[in-house]
């Protein structure tokens, strides 16, 4: 009597595994963002996600793979600017992070566990996904000195420096600053207000003319 052939397994098809991989990077930045790196456990996202913890590894090595391919989503969906003048592409850029933080939150608590956990010398993942954005602002201010647009008070990277914080500590602190009278900081009222604040001091701090910027948060 021939033995039965065991059944043979179900192949795994591309679009299962590029939705299945895109659900465990959306599972993990959530946990990234509410409990940071180290306290964040893949079983727990294996359970998110509702898969076993080993097909984690089936799309990353290990945890410190997972949390760049997070940051790499985190920054690959912030839309910057190509046209326009240099001064409406930085307003532009602004005003769009700003959107962009509003619609993801866990962003802003990612920076922020980011920059509590800062070690000098060390070149962190994060610091490595937000390279494309750095350059651009930085070239995109040089370009602005070159033409003339821009006279800045400081130097681009004290100017990222100020501009994110006003960002990020808005989203996370809002809600306890205004604890006895509650403010919505991803309302439609605040977000118009909060990027007049912010265009108002990028103008001042790079030296544009309110007729030099896009105007769109007049």
């Amino acid at each position: 009597m021939r033995a039965r052939s065991a059944a043979p397994k179900p192949v795994r098809r591309r679009s299962d595994g590029l939705r299945t991989r895109a659900e465990i990077v959306a599972a993990a930045e959530r946990f990234f963002a509410e409990r940071g790196f180290e306290a964040t456990r893949l079983d727990d996202v294996a359970i998110e996600v509702g898969i076993r913890r080993a097909a984690i590894f089936y799309h990353f090595g290990d945890k410190q793979e997972l949390y760049a391919a997070v940051l790499d989503e985190v920054f690959r969906e912030w839309r910057l600017p190509t046209g326009g003048k240099a001064a409406e592409r930085l307003e532009a850029a602004l005003t769009g992070w700003i959107d962009y933080v509003a619609r993801r939150p866990s962003v802003a608590r990612m920076i922020l566990r980011e920059a509590a956990s800062f070690q000098p010398g060390e070149v962190s993942p994060f610091m490595r996904a937000g390279s494309a954005a750095i350059e651009w602002f930085r070239a995109v201010i040089d370009e602005g000195i070159a033409s003339g647009e821009l006279e800045p008070r400081l130097d681009s990277y004290r100017f990222m420096s100020r501009m994110g914080a006003m960002t990020v500590f808005h989203f996370a602190a809002m809600s306890w600053l205004t604890l006895n009278t509650p403010v919505d900081p991803s309302s439609r009222a605040e977000l118009d207000a909060h990027k007049r604040d912010v265009v108002d001091m990028a103008r001042g701090m790079l030296g544009i003319r309110p007729e030099t910027g896009s105007g769109g948060t007049r």
